[in-house]
C-alpha cells in the first residue's frame, strides 16, 4: 500500500511540473543577453511596400535619422535610441499579384521572395540607409565600438503551392516538406551573403523573424512544426537567434520555445480594438511574463491627432512601466515608412512630439508615473447624473453609404447610433455615414430616435461626430433638434453650435425638462462627402442635479452609458496553473497523512 500511494504522489508532482513549465510557466521576463545577444529595443522597420513598380518601402539615411540617435526639441542629438532593427515586408503584393504575407488562395511565387530579398539590400537605402545613419551618430556621440542589430525576415512557404517556381537553380514543389525547408534555408542563405557583400561596419546581424504572426494552419500542423525547428536549428547553427511576435494569444503562443523560438514578443492588439477590453496591456505583459515572452508597443498615425489613440498608446507605455516589461526587451510596431516615430520627431504639435519623447524615456527604462499623468490628453466625455433613456432604443435615420467596400463604417447593422459606443475610430464599426448623394426628401440628414414611450422629463440631448477632416469626411452644419410625441408632429427645441473635441465634435442641448417619446436630429453637410455620426443621446438629468448650471467638460461619464463600453477579458492563463499546484498540494497532503497512519498501524 505505501508503495503504491508513493508512486501515486511521485506521479502527481512530476504532472504538475510537466504542467507548469510545459509552456514556460513562471519563467519571467527574457533575459535579452540569451535572447537577443544583449538587444533590447528592436524597431520594426517595414521596408517592402510596392505599388505596381514602384517601391515605396525604401528608407534613407535621413529616415532612419530619428530612430538611431534621439534628438531633443532644438535639434541636439543627446544619446543612441533603438539598438536593433527587424526588416520586413508589408501587407503588400509581389510582383506574381500574390499578397507577401500568407494568403492561402495566392500564395507566393519564387519571382515574388526574390525581389523581396532584394528589395531589402536595394542599393543607398533600406540596410545601407541604417549603416549609414548608425555610422554617422556613432561618429556624433563619440562611440565607435557601438553597433545597430539587426534581424532579417523569414517567408512562409505555403502548402500546396505546387507552381512556385525556381530558387538557386531548384524548381520547388511546397507539397514536399523537404522543398519547403529548402526555401527557408535559401531566404536565410541569400540574405547572408548579401548582408556579407555589404561588407557592413556599424551594424551587427545576430537573428531571423518568423513572418507570420500565428501558427499558419496551412497544410499538416505537425509538418509546419518541423519547419519552425528545421528554421530554429538551421539558424542556431549558424549562430543566429530566431524570433516571433505573436497576435494576441495566436495558436502556438505558449508553446514558443518549443517551437524553437529564442524569443517571443506578444502583441496585446488593444490599440485596434474598437472598444478597449480594460487593462489589456497590463494583462498581456503579466501573461507574457508568466510564459517567458516580451510585449510588443503598439502604435500608428491616429495617435498623432486625435486624444483618444494618443492617450490608448500611453496606456501601453504606462502598462509597461507598471508591470515590468519596460525593463525587458522590447519590440515596436509603428506603421511602415517613414514610421509615425519620425512624424513625431518633425512634429511641431507639442502632444505629437511627446510619442518620440515618452517613447525615448520607455526604451531606456526612465519613463516614470509623472511622465504619463501629465502628459494624458482629455477626452470626450458624458455629463455625469443622466439617466440615458435612448441607449439600444430603435431609430430611424438617412440610409448610411456603402459600396461594397470592407471597410469598418460599411458593416453597418442599424444599431451603430444608439448602442453606447461613443466613436473613437476614423473608419471602424462604431459609425453611421451619412453621404450627400443620400438624403432625407428635405434634403437634409437625419436620425429619429423612438424611446418606446412618452417621457415628460428629458432633459440631455447629444449627439456625437466625426471632425477627421479626411477621407471626405467633414463636420454638419445647421444642426436642429426637434421632438414629438406621435413621431408626426415635431417641434424645434434647439439649434445647438458645435463643439470640437480633438478629431471629434458634438453638440449639446440641456434644458428644463420637456415632454416627448420621439427625439429628431437634422443636419446638412457642410463642404464635404460625409458626415460621420457615433452616436446620438437622449436623457433625463437626475433629481439633484441643477438643470441650468454646468457643461460637458470636467465631468465623468455615467456608469449606465459609459465611454468605454466593454466586456471585461478573462484572466491570462494563470488560474489553471494555480489550480493544478492547488490540487496537487492538497493531494500531496492526505496522502502523507495516509502514509504516516499506515505506519501507526
Amino acid at each position: 500500500m505505501k508503495k503504491l500511494l508513493t508512486f501515486i504522489l511521485a506521479a502527481l508532482m512530476l504532472f504538475t511540473t510537466f504542467s507548469l513549465f510545459a509552456f514556460n510557466v513562471n519563467a519571467d521576463f527574457p533575459n535579452s543577453e540569451e535572447s537577443m545577444n544583449g538587444y533590447e529595443n528592436l524597431c520594426l522597420a517595414y521596408t517592402y511596400n510596392r505599388n505596381g513598380a514602384s517601391h515605396l518601402g525604401r528608407h534613407t539615411p535621413e529616415d532612419f535619422k530619428p530612430y538611431v540617435a534621439y534628438y531633443d526639441t532644438d535639434g541636439n542629438i543627446k544619446d543612441f535610441f533603438f539598438d536593433s532593427y527587424l526588416f520586413l515586408p508589408c501587407v503588400t503584393k509581389g510582383p506574381s499579384g500574390a499578397r507577401i504575407h500568407y494568403d492561402a488562395t495566392n500564395p507566393t511565387k519564387a519571382i515574388d521572395w526574390v525581389d523581396y530579398v532584394n528589395d531589402t539590400f536595394s542599393e543607398g537605402t533600406n540596410v545601407d540607409a541604417l549603416e549609414v545613419a548608425f555610422g554617422e551618430a556613432k561618429q556624433k556621440l563619440g562611440d565607435p565600438e557601438r553597433k545597430a542589430g539587426v534581424v532579417f525576415s523569414i517567408l512562409y512557404p505555403a502548402y500546396g503551392q505546387k507552381d512556385f517556381g525556381e530558387l538557386g537553380g531548384k524548381t520547388l514543389d511546397f507539397s514536399k516538406l523537404e522543398d519547403r525547408k529548402y526555401a527557408i534555408k535559401w531566404i536565410i542563405d541569400e540574405q547572408i551573403k548579401l548582408y556579407n557583400e555589404g561588407d557592413y561596419q556599424h551594424l551587427d546581424l545576430f537573428g531571423f523573424y518568423w513572418l507570420e504572426e500565428y501558427l499558419v494552419p496551412n497544410g499538416n500542423k505537425q509538418e509546419n512544426r518541423q519547419l519552425y525547428i528545421y528554421a530554429s536549428e538551421y539558424l542556431h547553427s549558424l549562430g543566429l537567434k530566431f524570433i516571433w511576435i505573436p497576435w494576441y494569444r495566436a495558436e502556438g503562443y505558449k508553446e514558443w520555445k518549443q517551437l524553437g523560438f529564442d524569443i517571443s514578443c506578444m502583441q496585446p492588439n488593444m490599440y485596434w480594438q474598437a472598444v478597449p477590453t480594460p487593462n489589456r496591456v497590463e494583462d498581456t505583459v503579466s501573461e507574457c511574463k508568466l510564459y517567458g515572452m516580451g510585449t510588443e508597443i503598439e502604435i500608428d498615425g491616429k495617435a498623432l491627432v486625435g486624444a483618444e489613440y494618443y492617450n490608448r498608446y500611453l496606456d501601453y507605455l504606462e502598462g509597461g512601466m507598471n508591470k515590468g516589461a519596460m525593463g525587458t526587451v522590447k519590440m515596436y510596431y509603428q506603421d511602415a515608412k517613414s514610421g509615425v516615430y519620425y512624424q513625431a520627431w518633425k512634429s511641431k504639435d507639442p502632444r505629437a512630439r511627446s510619442v518620440y519623447d515618452l517613447t525615448y524615456k520607455y526604451a531606456k527604462g526612465t519613463l516614470t508615473q509623472e511622465d504619463i499623468d501629465n502628459n494624458r490628453s482629455p477626452e470626450f466625455e458624458l455629463p455625469k447624473d443622466v439617466d440615458w433613456r435612448s441607449k439600444e432604443m430603435p431609430y430611424t435615420a438617412t440610409t448610411p453609404y456603402s459600396d461594397g467596400n470592407s471597410i469598418g463604417y460599411q458593416k453597418n447593422n442599424g444599431k451603430e447610433l444608439t448602442d453606447g459606443i461613443i466613436g473613437a475610430s476614423e473608419l471602424d464599426t462604431e459609425w453611421h455615414a451619412f453621404h450627400k448623394s443620400l438624403l432625407d426628401p428635405d434634403g437634409r440628414m437625419s436620425v429619429t430616435v423612438d424611446l418606446g414611450r412618452v417621457y415628460d422629463d428629458l432633459t440631455h440631448f447629444m449627439a456625437h461626430f466625426s471632425h477627421v477632416q479626411n477621407y471626405g469626411i467633414g463636420d454638419p452644419a445647421d444642426i436642429k433638434i426637434l421632438i414629438s410625441e406621435d413621431g408626426e408632429n415635431f417641434k424645434q427645441i434647439a439649434a445647438p453650435e458645435l463643439q470640437m473635441n480633438d478629431i471629434f465634435c458634438y453638440v449639446t442641448h440641456k434644458t428644463k425638462p420637456v415632454s416627448a417619446r420621439y427625439v429628431k436630429f437634422s443636419f446638412i453637410n457642410s463642404t464635404q462627402n460625409f458626415v460621420f455620426c457615433s452616436e446620438v443621446l437622449v436623457g433625463a438629468g437626475k433629481a439633484e442635479e441643477n438643470v441650468n448650471s454646468g457643461s460637458v467638460a470636467d465631468s465623468t461619464p455615467e456608469d449606465s452609458y459609459d465611454n468605454s463600453v466593454g466586456d471585461t477579458q478573462d484572466k491570462n492563463g494563470v488560474i489553471w496553473a494555480v489550480a493544478i499546484g492547488a490540487v496537487v498540494l492538497a493531494a500531496a497532503v492526505c496522502l502523507i497523512f495516509v502514509l504516516k497512519r499506515n505506519k501507526k498501524q
